[in-house]
């Protein structure tokens, strides 16, 4: 993954290499492409911003997936008319035989447009574990993102050890989003070809191994509602745990794993150990309303595409604050040329500046005031991307005021490149702007 945010950096580089060499070039003559010090700076600073924003998203991408407001729907039969149901019933036969209870067969309420899923539960007779029968199958997932035998049915099987630890044996072949999105109090074990009652005896194994290193017991009563309690608890600090690292570092965890799939992973000793126990009571408080009386009880939840307008929009004031920056560091170094979508604004305090440079010029102090009240507004413009991004309706709602003033300077000016230009990027902002309303209102009647 590493790979492909260095790549995305290289090409952006280059092209904005070439790109600068061309507009001095143009704008300054051809003598003057000897001077490579301040294009290869220049593109350098936008590849390492491309790269800064490939390794951002990648974290929110995943921090978006993780839900905080999980829970199990019953699922409808009919509606999943590519469910083996003979074989589920059939493995589920074989749980009953041995005295397990059936639970019922739920899919979660995160949203499923690539992929979907369900499971049968089951609980073992002494409740120290739930076994789930799963069935996945692609949404509009291309075929060659996963294995074909992700889509098969499968098994996880999960005890509680000490009201915290979850400790688990699945027979599906872990990939590398399982190990990124792992628990921080779970340990986990695959088991890809097994049986069911092999994976049985191998969870059973597995229990008693965490049982002596952590010294916690196996706990009983466990539910299904206990269940997600717990599932609630385990994506809060998942989601913890991404938002404190950073995007690269995201990426090499999940490189890591390429290069060296593992099978299994865990805490460490001391850390189960140290872990406190705690009583069912605890995690009841974690468990209300886990399991749903029907589907329509799932809370509204962001549209995905209309968080990707917010963010799209929030975006350009990254860009505009990025771009106004190359055009004030080109200014600085005696170009010309400057990107029509950066602030008009700075361009005139730009010019202030190099005339204060200029024998004859105004006064230094005014210059210098100039660079700094430059340097202002573009990291204010870049702070308005930030708090857009949240999302923000006040900052959109400033930051296009802003921008729509800036506009003023081109059109006095009469350059319509780059009215028309700050028009589009307009265009982009008030998208934006729309879509984090509608997300604030969706919010709204969730809560």
């Amino acid at each position: 993954m590493r790979s492909l945010i260095i790549r995305r950096a290289v090409v952006v580089f280059l092209v904005v290499l070439v790109a600068s060499l061309a507009l001095t070039a143009f704008s300054s003559g051809f003598g003057s492409i000897t001077q490579l010090g301040w294009p290869v700076a220049l593109s350098a600073g936008i590849a390492a911003l491309s790269g800064w924003q490939a390794a951002s998203g990648i974290r929110k991408s995943l921090v978006d997936g993780v839900l905080a407001d999980f829970r199990l729907v019953p699922v409808i039969a009919a509606e999943w008319p590519q469910a083996d149901w003979q074989a589920i019933d059939d493995y589920a036969i074989q749980l009953e035989s041995k005295g397990y209870v059936r639970l019922g067969d739920f899919t979660s309420n995160a949203p499923q447009k690539a992929t979907r899923g369900f499971a049968r539960f089951l609980a073992d007779p002494q409740g120290t574990r739930i076994v789930e029968i799963q069935h996945f199958e692609r949404v509009a997932m291309p075929a060659g993102l996963m294995d074909d035998d992700q889509f098969t049915i499968h098994f996880t099987l999960t005890s509680i050890l000490g009201g915290r630890i979850r400790v688990q044996a699945s027979d599906r072949p872990a990939l590398p989003v399982f190990y990124v999105l792992r628990g921080d109090t779970v340990a986990a074990a695959t088991f890809p070809g097994r049986s069911l009652l092999e994976l049985l005896e191998k969870h059973a194994q597995l229990a008693r191994y965490v049982a002596e290193r952590s010294g916690k017991r196996i706990d009983s009563g466990f539910t299904l509602e206990r269940y997600v309690g717990l599932e609630r608890e385990k994506f809060a600090s998942v989601r913890r745990r991404l938002q404190a690292a950073g995007g690269w570092a995201i990426a090499g965890q999940w490189d890591a794993f390429v290069a060296a799939p593992r099978t299994h992973w865990s805490p460490s000793e001391k850390t189960l150990r140290a872990l406190p126990a705690r009583g069912w009571d605890e995690v009841d408080a974690l468990a209300a309303g886990a399991v749903s009386g029907g589907p329509e009880a799932p809370v509204e939840r962001a549209d995905p595409a209309l968080r990707e307008r917010m963010l799209n929009g929030a975006h350009w004031f990254y860009w505009i604050a990025g771009l106004s920056l190359v055009n004030a560091i080109a200014s600085a170094f005696g170009s010309s040329w400057g990107f029509v979508i950066g602030l008009g604004f700075t361009q005139v305090l730009d010019a202030i500046a190099q005339a204060a440079a200029q024998e004859g010029g105004i006064d230094a102090g005014v210059g210098m005031g100039a660079l700094v009240v430059n340097a202002l507004v573009i990291a204010g413009f870049a702070l308005i991307g930030w708090l857009a991004t949240r999302p923000s309706v006040a900052a959109f709602a400033v930051g296009i005021a802003l921008f729509a003033f800036d506009t003023l300077i081109f059109l006095v000016a009469g350059d319509w490149i780059g009215i028309a230009f700050h028009g589009l990027a307009l265009y982009f902002l008030w998208t934006g702007l729309a879509a984090a309303r509608a997300m604030k209102r969706a919010a709204a009647r969730s809560a």
